[in-house]
């Protein structure tokens, strides 16, 4: 610093400065000044460095507090240069937090979702949770809300991205799917200070998309054996899973993460683990399950059941399953989407025939490991059809027994006797 040279201010008396070309430029291509003051109390002369002009130090700022240094002299109750710069410092500080703080709060929709939401989540999601969601963002919510930050976007974002999800033909699931990803997007920027105000799909005037999309679905006796047979003649291992789901209820993914360790075979159960509604629970097997275990080469506890052509977990249903629906001809009638035939219809076959079967509805609700018994309730009508029949039948049988015989008359012989 001793080699550099100091400039005395024409402006303002008492106040110098240096520059450092080793530091960078400033704005206009300046190179960064460093101010000092020079000022004497009482026939002692001091001398003190201030700080930078990246640090907010003008000559106007140092004159101001050489005048106040000498008047603090004078009073007796000096500050030093040194607590001077601290405090300088101190502010500045403050001043970088907040500007970044509200640079940080500047952040766009789509940004915060691939930097700071994303991440998290897909330690906790499976990887089509994942895909869904980034097609959520980047379809539907980031072509409108652009490079608007979070804390900007308002009920006018959120209806316009829902009128285009409309315009596009897509279903009342599909908007409320990216509903809910907006939702948890904003309910994270929200916890982490980025946005400010309650998330405005909450608003009154945003009314949630009506939804009826419950398939109505179930495979009679002889409509299940010719799929089962049909995707045998495509692939055993898909035969297999689809015989397991008519008959324990279970969905495809627990199907597919089905261990050997899961089979209880002196129980008679599977153990499913890691469910959907993060509830393990156990599922009696069927004689028909067993058999089916039994015939398949048994792994280590830990190896996979049906494991893909890889060896490893299968993440979609096999296209061998879907082929054998339409070699069935099971959806060449099924104008209505809820009354197509899925994977997930041998779950609901399933629940069908325990419900018709007399099985009450709370235990129904466990065997398939629903959450709540609102899933469970849209098998109620199935149950009191059944009820209905029951019913009928008792009332038709006791018509029979009230009803009067008819009386025969009997032809009467020559003697007069019957």
């Amino acid at each position: 610093m001793s080699q550099l040279k100091w400039t005395t201010s024409d402006k303002y008396p008492g106040v110098r400065w240096f520059s450092d070309p080793e530091r960078p430029k400033l704005s206009g291509g300046r190179h960064d000044r460093c101010f000092g003051i020079r000022y004497a109390v009482a026939g002692r002369r001091i001398e003190a460095i201030l700080g930078w002009a990246s640090e907010s130090w003008t000559e106007q700022k140092a004159s101001h507090a050489r005048q106040k240094f000498i008047e603090a002299a004078k009073s007796g109750e000096a500050a030093s240069p040194k607590e001077e710069r601290e405090s300088v410092e101190r502010e500045r500080r403050e001043r970088v937090r907040r500007e970044r703080h509200e640079a940080k709060r500047d952040v766009s929709f789509r940004n915060y979702f691939l930097e700071v939401f994303l991440p998290d989540a897909e330690l906790r999601w499976k990887p089509e949770t994942t895909r869904k969601s980034k097609e959520h963002v980047e379809n539907w919510i980031h072509p409108v809300t652009g490079d608007t930050p979070i804390r900007e976007i308002d009920v006018s974002h959120v209806q316009r991205f829902r009128l285009n999800l409309a315009k596009a033909g897509r279903s009342p699931r599909t908007q409320q799917y990216v509903m809910r990803t907006f939702t948890m997007v904003w309910n994270s920027a929200l916890d982490n200070g980025i946005a400010d105000r309650r998330c405005p799909t909450k608003a009154k005037s945003v009314r949630p998309p009506k939804l009826d999309n419950e398939r109505q679905r179930y495979l009679t006796e002889e409509e299940a054996d010719k799929l089962v047979a049909c995707v045998r003649a495509r692939s055993p291992q898909a035969a297999d899973m689809a015989l397991i789901s008519l008959d324990t209820g279970l969905r495809f993914s627990e199907i597919a993460g089905l261990t050997w360790g899961c089979l209880d075979d002196a129980g008679g159960f599977l153990r499913i683990l890691n469910t959907k509604s993060g509830r393990d629970r156990n599922v009696p097997m069927t004689t028909r399950a067993k058999g089916l275990f039994d015939n398949l080469a048994r792994g280590a506890d830990g190896a996979l059941v049906f494991p893909n052509t890889l060896g490893q977990r299968h993440v979609q249903v096999p296209s061998s399953f879907k082929a054998g629906i339409v070699d069935a001809g099971l959806n060449d009638d099924a104008g209505d989407p809820k009354m197509r035939v899925s994977f997930h219809t041998l779950r609901h076959t399933y629940a069908s025939r325990l419900v018709q079967q007399g099985v009450d509805l709370y235990r129904v609700q466990r065997l398939l490991g629903h959450s709540t018994p609102v899933l469970t309730a849209r098998y109620a009508k199935l149950a009191a059809d059944d009820l209905r029949e029951a019913v009928e039948s008792m009332e038709r049988r006791e018509q029979m027994r009230r009803k009067p015989g008819k009386v025969i008359q009997m032809a009467k012989g020559v003697d007069g006797h019957v």
